[in-house]
């Protein structure tokens, strides 16, 4: 069975308390007259008095999403029958026991998903509402598409347990109590609508309670969080290496990597640490911080190259605009600068698209940009953020996950990436005699990046 992920948990969590107490939001409504007690009036008036004007009254969107489809019409249009029999045919649908295949092929393919909605919304208590927008909300959780309605409700069942176990029938007992299966397809037509940011602001998603929630667009592009395989050769080689000091300076061993020294980094790291951010305060630096810090942060020590230029790839990297940049536009450098290096600040997406927002200029490249922003955040926050460069970490997914590494400034993409790589950094510290950081995995990409795996 799929299984939740902290993000599709953060979501319903958010979810259930903001439906516990409101009625009504945007993407969602549970207040009377409920969608089912409008539809349940019309379809009345139309079998009482059967017409082309009563049937459009019920076949409209905002009862049946799915009659957006084509609209009523899609059905008039194609019924070669009295409105009579149409009246009969919606009356079998509304009385029926349990769903019949056969009325699939009384109308057009492409208004089989209204029929199907229509019959759950015809009893909500007993029935799945199987809508298109719940089937898309399905997918977003890891529930695959399905073809039949009789497998599309056993997926729509899965999650309803999980769904349960979760958070329970929230509206059960409120002033807005609607059917379970009711309340869920409101749900997943809302999470298959709405983007990460007005999900969020929906549902007050703030940070940073919600900081894991972080990356949900990406998710929903991909489907899946990444899983990675075939890691334990690699893994084992760096442990082995790293337990015998062999990424020292000059250290001779016949270990994975050894002839790489990659513990400067540690070094530089605690440079930062002791002797840069105790000058400033990087929750709320000032403009006339810019200049300086960034400054402090270019020293050549331990290697003989600027740090930040060499992480970014030597010669042609953008360290030296990032710079003028920033001295040219200090106080705005200065709000961004602190909002992406401050963790409490929001969530990581956010702040990484802040910092585009504001570099736009350094260069035709997202990934450079990406680049300058995830470095400052590793040598800031070693133990928590890795740097990406586009191909280190294209030669590392490629080899090790199905994940395709997309180029440009992606935050979502990201967040999925330092998801996998901090499961990473969880399994080589059970074998490494050091607690293992961030350093460490950015240590692994360069080694696989220019050694290949061991």
């Amino acid at each position: 069975m799929t299984q939740f992920g902290p993000r599709h948990e953060k979501l319903l969590d958010a979810w259930a308390t903001t439906i516990e107490t409101d009625g009504r939001g945007n993407g969602f409504d549970f207040t009377s007259p409920t969608r089912t007690n409008v539809l349940e009036q019309k379809v009345e008036a139309f079998l009482d008095s059967p017409s082309e004007d009563e049937f459009r009254d019920v076949w409209q969107s905002e009862l049946i999403r799915g009659a957006a489809f084509g609209g009523s019409n899609a059905v008039l249009n194609n019924w070669n029958q009295p409105i009579d029999a149409l009246a009969e045919f919606i009356r079998e649908i509304k009385d029926a026991t349990s769903y019949d295949p056969s009325w699939e092929r009384e109308i057009p393919e492409y208004v089989i998903p209204a029929v199907r909605e229509f019959y759950g919304r015809c009893d909500p208590e007993t029935r799945p509402i199987l809508s298109s927008a719940a089937q898309r909300g399905l997918s977003t959780f890891g529930f695959g598409t399905v073809e039949s309605f009789s497998d599309a409700a056993g997926v729509l069942r899965d999650f309803q347990e999980q769904y349960c176990e979760q958070i329970g029938h929230v509206t059960a007992g409120t002033e807005h109590e609607v059917a379970l299966s009711d309340e869920i397809e409101q749900f997943l037509h809302l999470v298959s609508t709405y983007d990460e940011a007005e999900l969020r602001k929906t549902l007050d998603m703030a940070a940073p309670t919600y900081e894991t929630f972080a990356g949900w667009d990406a998710l929903q592009t991909h489907g899946n969080p990444i899983e990675l395989h075939g890691l334990s050769t690699v893994l084992d080689s760096f442990s082995a290496a790293s337990n015998s000091a062999a990424y020292e300076r000059d250290t001779a061993l016949e270990q994975w990597g050894d002839d790489h020294w990659e513990t400067w980094k540690d070094e530089y790291c605690a440079y930062v640490s002791g002797e840069v951010l105790s000058k400033y305060d990087l929750t709320e630096l000032q403009a006339a911080d810019v200049e300086p810090f960034l400054d402090d942060l270019s020293v050549s020590e331990p290697l003989s190259d600027i740090i930040p230029i060499y992480l970014l790839g030597g010669r042609w990297q953008p360290w030296d605009t990032f710079q003028q940049l920033s001295t040219t536009k200090p106080d705005k450098a200065a709000t961004v600068l602190s909002n992406l290096l401050n963790e409490d600040a929001g969530p990581l997406m956010d702040r990484l698209e802040s910092f585009n927002d504001l570099y736009s200029e350094l260069s035709d490249s997202g990934s450079e940009r990406m680049s300058v922003a995830t470095m400052l955040l590793m040598i800031v926050h070693p133990d928590q953020y890795v740097m990406y460069r586009y191909q280190m970490f294209d030669d590392f997914f490629s080899e090790f996950s199905d994940y395709s590494v997309p180029y440009g400034f992606n935050p979502g993409d990201y967040v999925l990436m330092l998801d996998a790589l901090r499961g990473v950094q969880a399994d080589l510290d059970t074998t490494t005699d050091h607690d293992v950081r961030m350093l460490d995995v950015h240590s692994l990409l360069w080694l696989v990046h220019r050694k290949g795996p061991p």
